[in-house]
């Protein structure tokens, strides 16, 4: 219905959308609108934390917004200043976009079938995902260093039970996507191409690059510690300036977990890696 007023008057949707965003913050809470989105969603883009998530919604979001632009519809105003970690935005300011909701959502957590709606799944190897959770958490965390928090801690298991869970069910999703951060890192661009493909999005290769280009390691980090209007998130906010090791955007890297664990941790970790794992994701 809201694709073919769309279509059918672009002026009386965008009125119906300035509505809409106006009367919902009395009807719904945070939680009720984010479980609205989770089930309406066309697309469910799902991690666990520490996996490269924002990095990855920020060069689809931006990517989205320069295909607005591009356009000259009659949102450029709005899509010049949308939120770029909010995906699902982006299907309510135009129904063409497809509907995509980011999740930290295990397998089955609430109880929610996957039949109507297609799954990407970010991963990333549970060794750098751990030290990376570690560092952004440590204040929080009861451990008193990044070995201790591996060793009794429960996420290792919770890393490896989600990633088996997520192959063992894969099929009940309508569509599925895996995306390896580590490909991603190594291969930006064609992994990306890969993500729009799948979303069905029509974006140039121009603006894949530039959305590449804006989503970089130096940008993100100083949009983290400078602020941005075009990523508004607490999730890359109010970080502590002395310890930068905190940072959402701290390294980056591939295998850095090697120059911060002992060898009898890695040797644990590669052991029960290779034990437990699915090797489908090449972490063995």
């Amino acid at each position: 219905m809201q694709k073919a007023l769309y279509s059918l008057n672009p002026r009386t949707y965008q009125l119906f959308d300035r509505l809409r965003r106006k009367v919902r913050p009395w009807l719904e809470s945070d939680a009720q609108k984010h479980q609205r989105e989770r089930r309406e969603a066309e697309y469910l883009l799902l991690s666990l934390t520490n996996c490269g998530r924002t990095w990855l919604r920020v060069i689809v979001g931006r990517a989205m917004q320069l295909h607005c632009l591009s356009e000259k519809s009659l949102y450029a105003s709005v899509q010049q200043n949308i939120n770029l970690h909010d995906l699902y935005r982006f299907s309510e300011i135009n129904p063409a976009f497809p509907a995509i909701k980011p999740m930290h959502e295990k397998y089955g957590q609430f109880g929610n079938s996957y039949e109507q709606q297609k799954v990407i799944l970010l991963v990333r190897d549970p060794r750098d995902a751990l030290v990376s959770r570690y560092h952004q958490h440590r204040a929080e965390l009861p451990f008193n260093n990044v070995e201790s928090y591996i060793i009794e801690g429960s996420d290792l298991a919770a890393y490896i039970q989600f990633y088996n869970d997520w192959q063992t069910y894969r099929d009940r999703a309508k569509d599925f996507l895996l995306v390896r951060y580590e490909d991603l890192k190594a291969n930006t661009f064609e992994e990306m191409c890969r993500v729009f493909i799948f979303l069905d999005l029509p974006v140039t290769s121009d603006e894949v690059h530039q959305a590449i280009d804006y989503a970089s390691f130096k940008n993100m980090r100083k949009m983290e510690l400078e602020g941005s209007q075009l990523i508004r998130t607490g999730v890359m906010s109010s970080r502590d300036v002395t310890r930068p090791e905190s940072f959402k955007v701290r390294k980056g890297k591939i295998g850095s977990y090697r120059k911060e664990l002992s060898t009898e941790i890695i040797e644990m970790l590669d052991t029960t890696i290779r034990a437990q794992l699915n090797p489908i994701y090449g972490y063995r």
